[in-house]
């Protein structure tokens, strides 16, 4: 039996070792992609929902073209489902209520600004050295910045040292130490530290929770305002959502992904540049910060729904083990700042860069200590 060209919008998985599948509640349909071609970047993995066009030929659907499922902004997903159903804190009821936080946002807003460093080693003593410099910079602003620490942060998994948990107890007590150089940072600053994947801890499963208060007694007790959150960490800046996450995206997508993403003129983009572009647009396709192979990236699925990335986030940083990059897709700023240890690379973010007349737009920095 053969069929004309069918367009089917289905979830990706696989059943059997080496043969795909398109599923829903009703069944499954077998896939042939040894033909297929994309029509829209990104990466195609297992569990990812994907825009298929293709032949079905005796059961089996012959691909021809895969794509990533059609995106709305924000703005519309907010329109399309209402703010109750978006609001992940639920602190705004109303779109009054969204209208007053964006005027105070728009006349006090430009105050607020990110220090966002990743993969910050404190058993380096050069990073500390360097972490010294960087807060000496920001000690007298006023207001003070948002620090925001992402893991990893040792060089080396907790597992590997015999007494790997006092040596974790000590760097942070180091780091402590570090910040409390300078009173106001100690006193007013704040500072949030995002668990990276082998940091102590509960690890291997998405989201993660923070790191043990066991660990970071010292910090916790010097530094008035240190917050250990979870990975990913969501924040309310006004108006704005901005979500945290530490994972080493670009690695695991290239590694589990079964077409090869689609590649720009020679010159014009590094290939770097080009794979950390499809890993953004891959988790903002499809609205999950996670859309790997379970065997990859398992997921607690009670806590399923922190992953989730509909609507989209005004921002998305995610601390990824690649040079640091900016991009813009669909009015969400996703911003890498690059890890720490690699070049003392960070990037300084501002929600509210500029402001015209109701509206405003972000500002995003890259920086270095050198």
């Amino acid at each position: 039996m053969s069929s004309v060209d069918t367009m089917f919008t289905f979830p990706f998985c696989q059943v059997e070792e080496g043969k795909y599948y398109l599923e829903d509640h009703t069944g499954q349909v077998p896939l042939d992609f040894s033909q297929a071609s994309l029509l829209t970047d990104g990466f195609v993995m297992e569990n990812c929902i994907v825009l298929v066009e293709g032949e079905a030929v005796d059961g089996v659907l012959h691909v021809h073209h895969l794509g990533s499922p059609i995106v709305e902004n924000r703005s519309s997903a907010i329109q399309a489902i209402g703010l109750q159903n978006t609001d992940i804190f639920n602190s705004i009821n109303s779109l009054s209520e969204l209208e007053k936080e964006r005027q105070q946002e728009i006349k006090h807003g430009q105050d607020g600004m990110f220090v966002i460093l990743s993969d910050v080693h404190l058993d380096n003593p050069s990073v500390l050295d360097k972490l010294e410099v960087m807060l000496e910079g920001y000690s007298e602003f006023t207001p003070l910045p948002v620090f925001i620490f992402m893991g990893n942060f040792m060089s080396k998994p907790l597992s590997a040292s015999s007494d790997g948990g006092k040596a974790v107890m000590s760097y942070f007590e180091d780091l402590a130490g570090i910040i409390c150089k300078f009173p106001k940072l100690a006193k007013e600053g704040r500072f949030v530290f995002v668990p990276g994947p082998s940091d102590p801890g509960i690890t291997g499963v998405l989201p993660r929770g923070p790191i043990p208060n066991y660990f970071t007694g010292a910090l916790r007790s010097k530094v008035k305002h240190a917050f250990f959150a979870s990975n990913p960490c969501r924040m309310r800046f006004f108006t704005k959502e901005l979500v945290f996450f530490r994972d080493d995206l670009v690695s695991k997508m290239r590694r589990h992904t079964l077409l090869q993403p689609r590649q720009e003129e020679e010159g014009s983009t590094s290939v770097q540049r080009q794979l950390s572009r499809h890993a953004v647009k891959t988790v903002l396709d499809q609205s999950h910060l996670s859309p790997l192979p379970l065997s990859a990236s398992p997921i607690f699925w009670q806590h399923d729904h922190a992953l989730r990335l509909y609507p989209f986030p005004d921002a998305l940083i995610i601390g990824d083990r690649v040079d640091q990059y900016y991009e813009n897709y669909e009015e969400c700023d996703a911003i890498n700042p690059g890890p720490f240890t690699a070049g003392y690379n960070f990037v300084v973010y501002r929600p509210v860069g500029e402001v015209r007349k109701s509206d405003t737009t972000s500002e995003v920095e890259f920086s270095q200590i050198e």
